[in-house]
């Protein structure tokens, strides 16, 4: 099966969304003609903004978080919880089953807000920004709370506005444009893996160290952080000129 490689030729796309695609592209490539940023991939001169370091930091923290309650949510729940596996399962499809139900409402409350006009910066660093306030508190929540039913539903609170940080898969684009997209994902996925294989050696490690899930909790909460700081300082209005 052949793969459309433009708007039109995708039996899906009618003539007016191709008309517009087509003069947001050429829009696009008449900036770039303006700052000399045409044609031009590469990573090494994106290192020198911070909006490029805060789009890196910022997956590494939500993936902190994201990898740590994906990994060692479960045991959590048994060791720590005293559940057992039925109810691990149910506890576990509703904590993710809010994430996703998050992502798609953090997306669709974005995509509603900008139409009316709102700047991407005014946007996101609200949504992001509150996302990972809540996130932090409920993180924090689960360490002093003894109740498991009560651990479960802040749990779901945190993966619901965790997940609305899948708005940075559009930062990419945001900053780099259509010719540097890739490059800068590569980049931010990089850094999201780090956390990927880090975070969960280094929960069993706290865990065995300390033999409680608490400062793995907090270790979380500092992924958040990391995570908040980042959404706030990230321009997503500006284009990087490189």
């Amino acid at each position: 099966m052949v793969r459309p490689r433009q708007p039109r030729q995708h039996r899906g796309v009618n003539d007016a969304e191709a008309e517009y695609i087509e003069a947001s592209h050429a829009a696009e490539d008449a900036a770039a003609e303006l700052d000399g940023s045409k044609g031009k991939r590469a990573l090494l001169p994106y290192l020198k903004f911070r909006s490029f370091w805060a789009m890196c930091l910022g997956w590494l923290g939500f993936n902190g978080v994201f990898y740590g309650l994906l990994t060692w949510g479960p045991l959590y729940l048994a060791q720590d919880k005293g559940f057992d596996l039925k109810t691990i399962g149910w506890s576990t499809f509703v904590i993710f089953g809010a994430g996703f139900v998050g992502e798609i409402l953090g997306g669709a409350i974005a995509d509603k807000w900008q139409s009316t006009g709102a700047s991407a910066n005014r946007v996101m660093r609200t949504l992001l920004g509150t996302s990972s306030v809540v996130v932090i508190g409920g993180l924090i929540g689960v360490t002093v709370v003894a109740d498991p039913t009560t651990a479960v539903v802040l749990l779901s609170v945190v993966m619901f506005f965790l997940r609305w940080v899948g708005l940075f898969w559009s930062i990419p684009s945001i900053l780099g444009g259509r010719t540097n997209a890739g490059v800068l994902g590569g980049a931010m996925n990089f850094s999201g893996n780090i956390s990927g294989f880090v975070t969960p050696i280094a929960v069993g490690l706290i865990v065995g160290a300390t033999g409680s899930y608490t400062w793995a909790l907090l270790y979380f909460v500092g992924s958040a952080i990391v995570m908040g700081v980042s959404v706030l300082t990230l321009n997503y209005n500006k284009r990087l000129p490189v």
